[in-house]
């Protein structure tokens, strides 16, 4: 993608700072989502306007500051489980001006998840393609009723959907994410579309959906 499309992909507020961790993401092979998925989660925020937003994997922060760019009300709990891209991210938090409206906890997902009593309004998952399945269960219980669950990566490099040959080393994470897409496809409590966009992008709405989202298949329990 040139930089004349990431110029247009890219959301206004702190877009210096947000070119900035682009570059450093690439240059430090750090993984951050893809400028069609930033603006995709951009516009989903403005849409559902959610006071609390849950991110399982902060990384640098790049996403995180995306999403809080996106709806100056809301507030954001990110989980990191490196400690030198958390201190990254709360840098670049700093960096922002988000401070205030941004919570970062050190630890696996695994173990912080199930200490999490707090509602909310959307989730983001973005963290190791192998444990989407275990943060589930967690996840859909501390999400609120009409609320939003994001996975990128979905499709994992076209391995999921695709017939090309899987090496060996990534057998168990395209064997976990696929069980993983049908365990989504099959709740009845969501409705989910996965979307070709970036590495893929799973969207799901919990029991009543009253976000409405014009072009994007939501018929229940159907990839999109």
């Amino acid at each position: 993608m040139n930089e004349i499309e990431m110029k247009h992909l890219r959301p206004y507020r702190n877009k210096e700072l947000l070119k900035e961790i682009e570059f450093y993401a690439e240059t430090n092979y750090i993984p951050i989502i893809k400028p069609e998925v930033a603006n995709f989660l951009n516009i989903i925020i403005k849409i559902k306007k959610p006071l609390n937003i849950l991110e399982i994997g902060t990384a640098i922060g790049y996403s995180a500051i995306i999403m809080l760019n996106s709806y100056k009300n809301a507030k954001l709990l990110t989980i990191e489980k490196d400690i030198d891209r958390a201190e990254m991210a709360r840098n670049n938090f700093k960096r922002a001006s988000l401070l205030d409206r941004v919570e970062l906890i050190l630890g696996d997902a695994i173990e912080v998840l199930p200490n999490l009593n707090k509602k909310y309004d959307v989730i983001f998952i973005d963290a190791s393609k192998g444990h989407y399945e275990e943060f589930f269960n967690e996840c859909l219980r501390i999400l609120n009723k009409d609320g939003l669950l994001i996975c990128d990566n979905i499709l994992y490099k076209g391995y999921i959907e695709g017939e090309m040959s899987v090496k060996h080393k990534r057998r168990t994470i395209v064997y976990r994410m696929r069980n993983f897409i049908d365990t989504l496809v099959n709740k009845s409590e969501l409705t989910t579309s996965i979307i070709p966009i970036g590495d893929g992008l799973s969207l799901s709405i919990k029991e009543g959906c009253k976000v409405e989202i014009k072009n994007i298949n939501c018929n229940k329990n159907k990839r999109a």
